[in-house]
């Protein structure tokens, strides 16, 4: 039965770590009841990446400012309805698109690849605008493929925090799992190499968030780099690779997951 769970995991993660880019917004948050403002970042290659921020109302505002880092398939549209609690909660956050995603520049990329290591440009990009515009503490709340990204931006562009759903501790072990189980060929990129010795440097707080039945990135992944920073914990949920909002959700979507954000931050930051 442990394995069948794995494997249904592993199923789900074909779709989530298969880069599949989608320029078409299923959502916008013009239909939200939240302030926003629609921003060009440009990287530093000369790329203009789509991002949208979302503001809370006043009487909820926490003065703390989250960039969403999603993974690799869909565009940021797909994660807007989260980040519409989240920002419910008092949070700022930064949505954008990768090169190739959403309304962001165009961008070759073929769908055999883990990742590209632009991608952590763009986010060091949006990093640096974030840091710029807002006075506060900035995490990165990463997914799955995004936390690669996470790791290798934070070794150039430092940020305080991170919130790491699906972390990938090892970019080669995805690959071996992906091809075991589901038949599947996938490459890396040339800048996987230096994704150890950017591991090491990984020496913020991390939340990770992992599921108990995730069998791509893992609990025990997440425990090997946790000793990283005294600081740095990891929430489990009942549930496969990313269905952590949805598992943790109580009396609103998403209110455990929150919760256990809110919790880490205020343990780590506030006296």
């Amino acid at each position: 039965m442990k394995h069948l769970f794995c494997l249904l995991s592993l199923l789900f993660a074909q779709v989530v770590l298969a880069i599949n880019p989608i320029k078409e917004y299923t959502d916008t948050p013009a239909n939200s009841n939240f302030r926003y403002e629609e921003v060009q970042i440009k990287t530093e290659d000369g790329y203009a990446l789509n991002s949208w921020t979302l503001y809370p109302n006043d009487e909820k505002r926490l003065n703390r400012t989250l960039i969403l880092a999603y993974g690799d398939a869909g565009n940021m549209s797909y994660w807007l309805r989260q980040v519409i609690e989240v920002v419910n909660q008092g949070y700022t956050v930064v949505m954008f698109d990768y090169r190739g995603f959403g309304a962001s520049d165009a961008f070759d990329i073929e769908e055999d690849m883990l990742y590209y290591d632009e991608f952590a440009e763009d986010l060091q990009a949006v990093i640096a605008y974030t840091k710029e515009k807002f006075n506060t503490k900035i995490g990165v709340w990463a997914l799955s493929m995004g936390t690669i990204s996470a790791v290798l931006a934070q070794d150039v562009q430092p940020y305080d925090y991170l919130i790491a759903d699906g972390f990938v501790v090892d970019p080669k072990v995805i690959v071996e799992r992906l091809d075991h189980f589901l038949e599947k060929e996938t490459h890396l990129p040339e800048g996987a190499r230096a994704y150890d010795k950017a591991l090491t440097h990984l020496t913020l707080p991390v939340l990770f968030i992992v599921g108990d039945r995730d069998g791509l990135t893992t609990m025990q992944d997440s425990n090997r780099v946790k000793p990283l920073n005294p600081k740095s914990e990891v929430v489990a949920y009942k549930g496969g690779h990313l269905q952590g909002f949805q598992a943790m959700t109580k009396t609103y979507h998403g209110e455990g997951y929150i919760d256990a954000i809110n919790a880490f931050y205020n343990k780590t930051f506030e006296k």
